[in-house]
């Protein structure tokens, strides 16, 4: 026999058999500080897989996580979505689907969480998806549930987290799910917030995302595509799969534009200022990655100037005069569409607001009138919204048909999840996107690589 108690996010030994097999003890770390035998809380699934082995017995003590709780009817799911789950089941329960923007990861998750019943805990990045995901759950029938974050710290037999307030509470509570949801699993696998994963015991643990982190492998090695303490990629579909069938068919339109001679004149000052100091760096660390150009960057003043010209450039293409103009056109000829615009940067989503008094839906814009701009725009009350990220992961944006892409920080996944917001499909329903590309600068790079992503 073998007895765990959870302390802090580890499972540590209280009492142990002196006939304790190796294998059992080597699952374990020596803590120098109290001479206990203590593992990570992630590893109490491999801790049971070992001693199943030897006839070991294993308990935890004061774990409420295997419980099971009240049973709710599963929603019907499409083929697709009943196939990622069997997926993920056949899995051992553990990995990651990727399905487009919105073909339905939630109603899978719904699903699989009707189908475990035990305590579940969803994690999700923003406040945003709090309450979505809540509302969703209560939709399907569960009752009670938990909010852990946005001012709320009520749990239930499901909850759903934020990912900060997860990872501030994880310590406590990390040994009351049995089934950890990780809603943009994306986020993780970098290490800034793996601990909260890492702190829980929960056996069975799915990731959704539209867009995998891809880690780039070192030399030798097979890139990774799975997710530090939620496990592989166990099903994928691109919107090459779906789309036509289960999600709207779309056009990419390219409108490329031209900065003034002004913004033109800016933008290579800026540019040529940062590629000197690029160049210096580069010289004198040959291969050096780009986190590390902007680290040896900011140790110095003139790195930090560089830095500085670099945001430069991407203000002045963000929001330039051409772009003013051709958005201008585009809203006036989809004046009749539901319309959506993603900027750059929340500064440049208010001044297109601004300029053309249309909605925007940013951080700094409230629950109550975020919801009251949706359901005006769903009510096709409001034709047009424009956005920075808050609509780019997983929030339930309404039915639109155009999708105006102005400018973005963060390459392809950005891109995609932007797309796929446009895609819910309807009865002869084509999307439209477009895509504002300044010419003769850093853009056309990069619309280039976004259109592959499309494809892919």
């Amino acid at each position: 026999m073998i007895r765990l108690r959870f302390d802090r996010g580890t499972v540590v030994v209280t009492a142990r058999s002196h006939s304790c097999p190796k294998d059992v003890v080597d699952a374990f770390l020596l803590d120098g500080r109290d001479g206990s035998l203590r593992a990570l809380a992630a590893s109490l699934r491999d801790i049971e897989a070992v001693c199943a082995r030897h006839a070991v017995p294993v308990a935890l003590h004061d774990a409420t996580h295997d419980r099971v709780i009240s049973s709710v009817v599963p929603p019907s799911l499409r083929g697709y979505q009943s196939a990622a789950l069997a997926a993920w089941e056949f899995a051992g329960r553990r990995g990651v689907i990727v399905l487009p923007t919105g073909a339905g990861k939630t109603r899978v998750a719904v699903a699989a969480i009707a189908r475990v019943r035990r305590p579940t805990l969803c994690v999700v990045p923003t406040r945003v998806l709090l309450h979505q995901w809540a509302g969703a759950l209560e939709e399907a029938g569960f009752a009670d549930i938990g909010r852990l974050g946005d001012g709320c710290s009520d749990l239930r037999d499901v909850t759903v987290a934020t990912f900060e307030s997860a990872y501030r509470t994880m310590p406590r509570i990390g040994n009351l799910f049995d089934l950890l949801v990780v809603d943009e699993v994306h986020h993780f696998g970098l290490g800034v917030r793996d601990e909260l994963l890492a702190m829980s015991v929960a056996r069975s643990r799915l990731g959704l995302t539209a867009t995998p982190r891809i880690p780039a492998a070192s030399a030798g090695e097979q890139p990774s595509t799975g997710t530090p303490y939620v496990g592989p990629i166990v099903f994928e579909l691109g919107l090459s799969d779906l789309v036509g069938n289960h999600l709207a068919p779309f056009d990419r339109v390219v409108l490329n534009v031209s900065l003034s001679s002004r913004e033109s004149h800016r933008y290579l000052a800026a540019s040529q200022v940062f590629a000197d100091a690029r160049r210096t760096v580069m010289f004198s660390q040959l291969g050096c990655s780009y986190p590390e150009l902007v680290t040896t960057l900011q140790r110095s003043e003139p790195g930090r100037k560089a830095l500085l010209a670099l945001a430069s450039t991407r203000r002045i293409v963000a929001w330039c005069t051409s772009k003013r103009a051709v958005l201008g056109d585009l809203l006036a000829r989809h004046r009749t569409d539901r319309v959506l615009v993603f900027t750059s940067s929340a500064e440049v989503a208010h001044q297109v607001a601004r300029a053309f008094l249309i909605h925007p839906i940013t951080a700094e814009v409230g629950r109550a009138e975020r919801e009251y701009v949706l359901a005006r725009f769903r009510a096709g009350e409001v034709r047009a919204i424009v956005s920075a990220q808050v609509l780019n992961e997983g929030l339930d944006v309404p039915d639109a048909d155009v999708a105006v892409i102005t400018g973005g920080l963060h390459g392809t996944r950005e891109h995609v999840q932007r797309v796929g917001r446009v895609l819910r499909p309807t009865p002869g329903k084509r999307a439209l996107v477009y895509e504002l590309v300044c010419r003769d600068t850093h853009e056309v790079a990069q619309a280039r690589a976004r259109g592959s992503a499309l494809v892919a």
